[in-house]
């Protein structure tokens, strides 16, 4: 497994697997072998633990963009709204780079947001991606990229989200099934190439090549082979990737159309029984086709054709040999009917390329019975439109839902077949009943259909060379030409512009009046809010100004304190008494902050400096009395005022002697009872008891040494 990734996914530029050049398609078809050897060397079981495999980012992205592009490889979705937004933001890191290689990275991360924004239907944006992502590929022009089956997809996606700007619903779906056909056909190819080489490594172990592709429908997610081949090539899972978006494209268009054509689904539910099976069966629904259920003779090349090519004239001189229904055309090949007077009619029949090479109807003459409706076949596809065209005049043709047609000789008539008709006549009228292809099912569809459905449609395999010639021949030259006339005056196809675009201007309008409400609704808001802004602004300020008057009483208040205090105590005033309080002050504050922060052993360092600056405090305002004193009485007065100071700081410590001699008699009258009682404990023999008033003794007698100091 890990060979695969050295090989395929080694090379520089990621452009040649994603285009399938010549050089890429070599180094994919060696590895291939390695393929095999992971998926089926031993068995199923074994291969599904394999290493998934995926490119590597280049050298010279930057870290972060390394990252994105590996969650973009990384993701089973290569278009979830994660690899989308991945890749938005791995374009920047790639803008400006010259590296080589760099120009192929850029044109795949521009293909994949292209992507991204057709799977969103946003078409304007997609067509912008997907033009930037040509542009980095320097391709010579679109017609270059058409005819080379692995960029033609591009080219196809790039000009159906152009005509989806347009409202051009039918012929965007007819590109996008174009686009759709060339995948698979590509698919294909790969897995015959993938194939080939399991078979040179495994021999008849190896299923047929048929049990990979009847898996394609399931768009490698479902079924025995496609999901362990996704793991291990690369180029799969960008294939179907590519393939699922064009896939839910095409619903979400036949959803636009069937909004105009009621008969859209019933025509679905009848036809569309074999999606998601291979394509063998003999019922064909084609995506995004519209049709009115009659329309004129000339919007259909192939209706003129049956006049100017003298297929009218043949029919009218041969309408009096004919007596009841023969078949001229029979899945592309003369019927029985091709004789006698009839064999010119067959003739020119043969050269109207719509009609001769149409494989899922028949072309036959019909003769209604006098007086009696004659039920006409109803369609095998949608993909088909039925022409009637009346030998001479006397026949009506009525479709489902519309009034009763009279048919003129030689006059062509055009309608849906899939919806039920029948035919009346006065008399004997034979009427021509001719299938053609749709002129907006491309080349590409039918030559596709012809081949898949060549054993339905009894086709041997030199037949289906030749009436695929005739498609790609008639393309060539008419097929462009020919869809262009059947859209050109189209009432339902204006119709369904008009309300695609009346819907797409309700959208509009709906978002533009849903942001205006927001926005009112927003102005709203903001006058609410601006109006409790306002009431707390008051409010504030009102709280404001009661704080200010508070604290202009609180600074009034202290200064009258402050003045008091200095009128009974004036010293206070003192620079050394003032310094000395703001000491204590910050000491105490960061003994709080200490306390705060539970740092006890600070605090209680902090305890021991506010004492000490307590006592320096005390000391400070002792001199500052004795010096205010001193002043105030002169010499003498000083002398007597220091005597009487003298005598007062003698009473004081008398005071306090006589204080200290009290709690010294107090402590030794304690220190007696505990000593007695510890006597006591002793001879009790009750030492724990003595030995914890030993400690209280011990306590005391260090208090007793302390006062009597």
């Amino acid at each position: 497994g890990k060979r695969i990734g050295s090989r395929v996914l080694g090379h520089a530029s990621p452009l040649p697997l994603l285009l399938g050049q010549s050089g890429a398609w070599v180094s994919m078809v060696r590895a291939l072998a390695g393929v095999a050897a992971a998926l089926f060397a031993a068995s199923y079981a074994d291969a599904q633990g394999q290493q998934k495999q995926k490119m590597e980012p280049p050298k010279w992205l930057s870290d972060d963009g390394k990252d994105l592009f590996n969650d973009i490889e990384g993701d089973a979705n290569p278009h979830s709204d994660f690899a989308c937004e991945a890749r938005e933001k791995l374009l920047k890191h790639m803008a400006g780079k010259g590296d080589p290689g760099a120009a192929d990275y850029r044109t795949r991360v521009l293909l994949g947001l292209g992507l991204c924004e057709v799977k969103k239907e946003n078409w304007a944006i997609a067509k912008k991606r997907m033009d930037s992502a040509i542009s980095e590929m320097n391709a010579p022009s679109e017609d270059f990229m058409l005819k080379n089956p692995n960029l033609a997809p591009i080219a196809l996606t790039k000009q159906a989200t152009d005509l989806m700007k347009k409202y051009e619903v039918t012929q965007a779906g007819t590109q996008l099934r174009r686009c759709r056909e060339v995948l698979e056909r590509n698919l294909k190819s790969v897995l015959k190439q993938v194939h080939t080489q399991m078979k040179q490594q495994q021999g008849d172990q190896v299923p047929p090549v048929d049990k990979f592709i009847e898996e394609i429908p399931g768009l490698g997610k479902s079924g025995q082979f496609l999901p362990m081949l996704m793991d291990q090539v690369p180029m799969l899972r960008e294939g179907f990737g590519f393939m699922s978006v064009v896939e839910n494209a095409l619903d979400s268009l036949d959803k636009k159309v069937a909004v105009v054509d009621s008969s859209q689904k019933t025509k679905k539910m009848r036809l569309d029984v074999s999606k998601g099976k291979g394509k063998s069966g003999s019922l064909l629904y084609a995506r995004s086709m519209f049709m009115e259920p009659i329309v004129p003779a000339d919007r259909l090349a192939a209706a003129q054709e049956l006049v100017e090519g003298g297929v009218a004239k043949a029919l009218e001189a041969a309408a009096g040999s004919v007596d009841k229904a023969v078949t001229l055309i029979k899945r592309t090949k003369p019927a029985s009917g091709c004789k006698d007077d009839l064999a010119a009619v067959c003739e020119k029949l043969g050269k109207i390329a719509d009609i001769a090479s149409n494989g899922f109807g028949e072309t036959r003459i019909v003769v209604p019975k006098e007086g009696k409706k004659q039920a006409l076949e109803v369609c095998t596809t949608n993909a088909n439109v039925a022409i009637v065209l009346a030998s001479k005049d006397g026949a009506t043709l009525t479709v489902a839902g519309q009034d009763p047609m009279t048919l003129k000789a030689g006059e062509p008539v055009v309608y849906d077949y899939c919806l039920e008709a029948s035919l009346e006549a006065a008399g004997k009228v034979p009427v021509l009943f001719a299938q053609a292809w749709h002129p907006e099912f491309a080349a590409v569809e039918r030559t596709t259909e012809l081949r898949s459905r060549s054993s339905s449609f009894g086709l041997s395999e030199d037949e289906v060379k030749a009436v695929t010639k005739v498609v790609n021949d008639h393309a060539k030259k008419a097929w462009e030409k020919s869809a262009k006339l059947w859209r050109a005056t189209s009432e339902g196809l204006e119709n369904m512009r008009q309300t695609l675009q009346n819907e797409d201007q309700q959208k509009a309008k709906a978002k533009e009046d849903a942001d205006e409400a927001q926005r009112k609704a927003d102005e709203a808001g903001d006058e609410e809010r601006k109006k409790a802004l306002e009431e707390l602004e008051k409010k504030r300020a009102e709280k404001k100004k009661k704080d200010d008057e508070a604290e202009a009483k609180r600074l009034a208040r202290k200064k009258q304190l402050e003045e008091e205090k200095a009128n009974r105590d004036p010293w206070l005033n003192s620079p050394e008494v003032v310094e000395a309080e703001k000491k204590v002050e910050e000491l105490k504050a960061e003994r709080r902050d200490a306390n705060a922060k539970l740092e006890f052993d600070l605090s209680t360092s902090l305890t021991k400096d506010i004492s000490a600056a307590e006592r320096a405090l005390k000391s400070a305002i002792k001199k500052a009395r004795k010096a205010y004193k001193k002043e105030q009485k002169g010499g003498a007065s000083a002398g007597d005022a220091s005597k009487k100071e003298k005598k007062t700081e003698k009473k004081e410590e008398t005071k306090a002697g006589s204080s200290k001699g009290g709690e010294a008699e107090e402590l030794k009258a304690k220190l007696e009872d505990l000593k007695k009682r510890k006597e006591a404990a002793s001879e009790a023999e009750n030492f724990k008891e003595a030995k914890k008033l030993k400690a209280e003794q011990k306590e005391l007698e260090e208090k007793l040494k302390k006062l009597e100091l």
